[in-house]
Formats: C-alpha cells, sequence, structure tokens
C-alpha cells in the first residue's frame, strides 16, 4: 500500500463528503479510492468513513 496515495485518497473523499467526488478530484477512479481507504482501514481496524446512500462522512475516528 502506498501510503501516501492512501491518505490523499481520504482527506480527498473527507473534504467533499463523497467517494465518487473525492476520487475525480483526486485524480482517481471511484474504486481505486475506495481500495486505498480500505487499506487504510485495514491498519486500525476501525471504520474512517460513515458511508450513507448520498453522503459519506468522516467517524470520529476518521
Amino acid at each position: 500500500m502506498d501510503l501516501v496515495e492512501a491518505c490523499r485518497a481520504f482527506v480527498y473523499v473527507s473534504e467533499r463528503n463523497s467517494f465518487t467526488v473525492g476520487a475525480a478530484a483526486a485524480g482517481v477512479s471511484q474504486s481505486v479510492a475506495s481500495r486505498r481507504v480500505a487499506a487504510l482501514e485495514r491498519h486500525p481496524g476501525r471504520s474512517l468513513f460513515e458511508r450513507g446512500s448520498r453522503r459519506t462522512t468522516p467517524t470520529p475516528f476518521g
């Protein structure tokens, strides 16, 4: 895992409250951004986002 790119994906998604919009801003596909965030979540074993149908918000841990 490229930690810098994973953190970058997390920041873009956090700022835009959307995996789709955050991924586009980061210049990657939504699936790549999702995989990068999932890789970050595996390390501490905790969720970084509350994923909704229309909005993604960081959890208190995230």
